[in-house]
């Protein structure tokens, strides 16, 4: 089992021999990273439109060179890849897909309130991804109270549009996982320092993994 960790919100878990990646958006595509360069990808899951987690011609080039992907997301979501010729699989908050023995559980998130400079203030729908009881990518999100649990956990951390650190480490220490990494704190936008989280956490399993960082597990 390995994780890596990609620009802001991207990560690619490689898992039960399928390799499966959750918002791969703007931010990860540079003069020497290019969407060939993810390789084969099994599973492409989506937590909404903004372009920092879903680019669309991105896409197009990952489902070229992997004809067989499944594709994961919210209603938003489709519609935006229908108009690009690209089959997604609409899943709703607490609904499961189970792709061979993998099980995709859909999870409630609320995005922030975007800037006053941002194109468009209204939020986008954003739907969260739980993979079997072991990952929980939650997308953008505010805090919220919820019952749930996963052994690894993705936090989104920032200044603005999702949490803060404080109420980072709240939603941490609610599902008390084995393992959380940060993400989301190294936007080019809203940068934060992420040792405010780890401090915050004091006593838990944290760690912060820098892009194309991968940290392997049993």
């Amino acid at each position: 089992m390995k994780i890596t960790k990609y620009p802001q919100s991207a990560i690619l878990i490689e898992y039960k021999k399928k390799r499966i990646l959750i918002d791969p958006g703007s931010y990860c595509y540079n003069e020497n990273f290019k969407a060939e360069n993810w390789g084969k990808i099994d599973i492409l899951l989506i937590t909404h439109t903004h372009k920092d987690h879903y680019l669309p011609e991105a896409i197009k080039i990952i489902k070229q060179n992997n004809p067989d992907l499944l594709i994961f997301s919210n209603k938003e979501v489709k519609e935006k890849l229908a108009l690009e010729n690209i089959n997604c699989e609409i899943i709703s908050f607490d609904e499961e897909k189970i792709v061979n023995d993998v099980k995709i559980t859909g999870v409630k998130s609320i995005h922030g309130d975007l800037p006053p400079d941002a194109s468009s203030t209204i939020k986008p729908d954003v739907i969260g991804f739980k993979i079997d009881d072991k990952f929980y990518h939650p997308g953008d999100t505010i805090y919220f109270e919820q019952k749930l649990k996963a052994e690894i956990i993705f936090v989104p951390i920032c200044g603005s549009v999702v949490m803060n650190s404080k109420e980072a480490a709240k939603f941490s220490k609610d599902i008390n996982p084995k393992l959380i990494i940060p993400i989301h704190y190294d936007s080019p936008r809203f940068p934060v320092d992420v040792n405010e989280f780890v401090n915050e956490m004091n006593g838990y399993n944290v760690k912060v993994l820098k892009n194309e960082e991968s940290i392997e597990l049993d």
